[in-house]
């Protein structure tokens, strides 16, 4: 984490998914600051914090859901970025001021949370041998698609993310492939990829049990947010 200041301004986050951004809309309601929703994809991650930064937005967040690199997060488990590491190497610190107001809001006990370097991917790592590739190379330990966007801002950022897919755990080659330009999944890309691949039907069923954990933390990642940052 890296002090840049004390961050004014106002609050613009960046997610990933649809289902990130309507947790936090659920959670904080009215008080919900700019929001934008990438669909997973980087380069729709920078054109929304390009949208933020000109909307007036003076300090940013990273927000969502992330793939696990070390093997000791567990689905659910909240990490507190202290900077963002790119592919080709290049990292950039996130706020103190910022990142201190989110482990504040957390530390109350209700919830594992640890603090770590994230790592910026272009795609999704799909397989646990390129997840412990990307682990040694950067030293991270979560990756996602948005942070290095928001990073790369210039801004005070801060990045609050929840484990979904542990660092062993490969994601199915018919989920990904079923996935929009928007982020959702297209139910019946779905059922033609498992058609396809019927031997991933236990790692979809492993991912879904994954996702129960990780989307009750994620609710408890936006209130949080809403506490470190007055909104609620």
């Amino acid at each position: 984490m890296g002090d840049v200041g004390s961050p004014s301004g106002s609050l613009g986050i960046v997610v990933g998914l649809p289902q990130e951004a309507a947790i936090l809309k659920r959670v904080l309601g009215e008080a919900i600051p700019p929001l934008v929703c990438a669909g997973a994809q980087p380069t729709r991650a920078a054109q929304g914090v390009a949208e933020l930064v000109a909307g007036g937005a003076g300090m940013l967040l990273s927000f969502g859901l992330a793939g696990g690199l070390d093997r000791a997060l567990r689905p659910g488990d909240i990490v507190v970025g202290a900077g963002v590491v790119a592919a080709h190497g290049t990292m950039r610190a996130t706020d103190d001021a910022l990142s201190q107001r989110l482990c504040a809001a957390l530390d109350d006990g209700r919830c594992r949370w640890s603090a770590g370097l994230v790592a910026g991917a272009e795609k999704a790592v799909p397989t646990a041998a390129a997840k412990r590739a990307l682990a040694a190379r950067t030293g991270a330990i979560i990756v996602d698609m948005e942070s290095y966007a928001v990073a790369a801002a210039g801004l005070p950022f801060a990045i609050l993310r929840v484990v979904v897919d542990p660092a062993e755990r490969a994601l199915p080659a018919s989920v990904l492939g079923a996935i929009d330009s928007h982020g959702r999944v297209k139910p019946i890309a779905l059922l033609a990829g498992l058609l396809r691949h019927p031997s991933e039907i236990g790692a979809l069923r492993a991912l879904a049990r994954d996702n129960g954990p990780a989307r009750k933390n994620l609710r408890r990642a936006a209130a949080a947010v809403g506490r470190a940052f007055g909104l609620m």
